[in-house]
């Protein structure tokens, strides 16, 4: 649905993201971004939940950054906000830097990644500005809403430059072999699946 005065022709929501590769990224350290994972479900409301095994590691020779990776994509708001809650809530918990970042199957190459990162210029902290589809949106966590942008307002290099991504190292190239990085663990949590809900 398109909202008044937004560019037609962009991705509907919510997103497809059948197929893809889902990870949240952030710069600190594994057991930081477990504890932070465990504690997520006590700040969210689940209508229909089911287990999320996730998986995570630590980049080789890159400690300073933990993968969490989905093992489906969850609800659209769950994407960001869990993302955004790796920040964590006092100082020296969680890290500066999280992303979400959506790796396309090969059938679907052509769409290119989905990615998204806090909005840092909004003093409030519930805002995600991303790119998927080649259309920029924003997405506020209160009331869950998403605006359109534009097309190619925020290129993909803008989401890996500025904001310590660039000098802290992180490289999309990681997420690509994923399975080639050693030391996954598992840590399941209870959330909402998105499919069980489409069921109601």
């Amino acid at each position: 649905m398109n909202m008044p005065n937004e560019p037609a022709g962009h991705p509907e929501l919510p997103f497809d993201l059948t197929g893809y590769t889902c990870f949240s990224v952030v710069n600190c350290p594994i057991e930081q971004a477990i504890q932070l994972l465990r504690e997520y479900p006590d700040i969210c409301a689940k209508e229909c939940p089911s287990p999320f095994p996730f998986q995570i590691a630590s980049l080789p020779g890159q400690e300073k950054w933990t993968l969490l990776r989905w093992p489906r994509p969850g609800t659209f708001y769950d994407l960001m906000n869990l993302t955004m809650w790796l920040m964590g809530y006092r100082a020296g918990l969680g890290g500066e830097n999280p992303m979400f970042i959506a790796l396309p199957p090969t059938n679907r190459a052509a769409e290119g990644p989905m990615i998204a990162r806090p909005e840092y210029d909004n003093p409030f902290g519930d805002e995600m500005v991303g790119y998927w589809q080649g259309w920029s949106f924003d997405y506020t966590m209160p009331g869950e809403k998403l605006r359109w942008i534009g097309k190619d307002v925020f290129p993909q290099e803008y989401f890996f430059q500025g904001r310590g991504y660039s000098s802290t190292g992180f490289q999309l190239e990681w997420l690509e072999n994923w399975k080639r990085i050693p030391g996954w663990t598992e840590c399941s949590i209870q959330m909402e699946d998105p499919s069980v809900l489409k069921g109601n």
